[in-house]
């Protein structure tokens, strides 16, 4: 991730900051200073651009170093505009509820915000918000034109778009199930093979463009689960895979029935995994060493999102390092046999 924001309310609240530590010196930097910046990352020279917008609601601080958005003041300022809308919809939504200042609260804003940027990029590498700006009374027409000169890009885009607003759709049934008065797990008799392949399958596109070969065991054991945690657990599971998987890797889904357990288990070449860091990796906002080196894209969330939500399914998460003596490095990056594994008590079982 190269683009990063902080979503400050009208009282001076920060909302959201996904800056990493090692970009917060951006923050410190004054509206004079706002514009294109010089600075050093991982020992480079890297260019960047600063910005803000203000709303009624408050103001967003948005900061880039991808290349379109450095290049173009134009797109940098349209993201900056878009971004307001986050700003607003989060800041009418915190004060519907009273439970403002619950951890569980900040953790859905912060999930949706990051899914909504993510919708937002989506489209803008379709359709480029000063195209349309460019083209106002023909707008329908520059659209169609993109999508038929485009269709490879208008596909996955649209696949990506279907699976980040489900998530966001999922995020706020569970948080109404588990948050809010009354709460409500529904537990219902699923197949688990068919709960996961409906989970796995907005993520295929990912795993192929990582070339990670993906498959999954036979069977035909039904499970009581409530199906929209169950997805939220799943959804933190494979967007780990797509991100820490080896590329030209397999990535297994194993079921094992043993005697008072049933498991599934998900193998796959993944990045190392230290034995200190074992008991740590689903603390929140915990990342590993291999984690930080391989990307800036993680927050330490999804980890902890799993266990949490696997609960309520009473189901937990084990994690085994090393199962093999297997290991691969890429770029410096040591990569490990590794296993996560989903375990449910045996009278789940149907």
């Amino acid at each position: 991730m190269r683009t990063f924001n902080q979503i400050i309310d009208s009282n001076g609240k920060i909302l959201v900051n996904n800056f990493p530590d090692r970009l917060k010196f951006i923050l410190e930097k004054n509206d004079s200073e706002f514009g294109l910046i010089d600075f050093t990352l991982e020992d480079k020279k890297v260019k960047g651009r600063l910005g803000a917008e203000y709303t009624s609601h408050g103001k967003v601080i948005v900061f880039s170093y991808e290349e379109k958005y450095v290049k173009s003041t134009k797109l940098f300022k349209d993201f900056c505009k878009m971004n307001t809308e986050v700003l607003d919809n989060i800041v009418v939504f915190k004060n519907e509820i009273s439970l403002s200042q619950n951890e569980y609260v900040q953790e859905l804003i912060h999930n949706l915000t990051s899914l909504n940027t993510y919708n937002i990029q989506e489209l803008f590498s379709l359709i480029p918000q000063h195209i349309l700006t460019q083209n106002i009374n023909k707008q329908k027409e520059v659209i169609k034109t993109l999508i038929v000169e485009k269709p490879n890009i208008t596909t996955t885009t649209l696949l990506n778009l279907i699976k980040y607003n489900y998530a966001m759709k999922v995020e706020f049934s569970v948080f109404e199930k588990t948050v809010m008065q009354n709460p409500t797990v529904q537990k219902l008799e699923y197949s688990v093979r068919e709960n996961i392949l409906s989970i796995l399958q907005i993520f295929i596109e990912d795993f192929e463009k990582q070339k990670i070969n993906v498959s999954i065991d036979s069977n035909d054991k039904r499970l009581y689960l409530d199906y929209d945690i169950f997805f939220v657990s799943l959804f933190y599971i494979f967007e780990n895979a797509v991100k820490y998987c080896a590329t030209n890797s397999d990535f297994k889904i194993i079921f094992k029935e043993e005697q008072n357990v049933f498991k599934i288990v998900f193998d796959m070449v993944s990045i190392s995994i230290e034995d200190d860091e074992i008991s740590k990796l689903c603390q929140k906002k915990f990342r590993s060493k291999s984690a930080m080196l391989l990307t800036d894209k993680g927050n330490g969330i999804g980890m902890n999102r799993i266990v949490k939500t696997l609960r309520l399914n009473s189901a937990k998460l084990e994690i085994f390092p090393r199962v093999s003596a297997f290991t691969k490095v890429k770029q410096g990056i040591v990569f490990e046999h590794n296993q996560f594994v989903i375990i449910f008590d045996s009278n789940r079982l149907i």
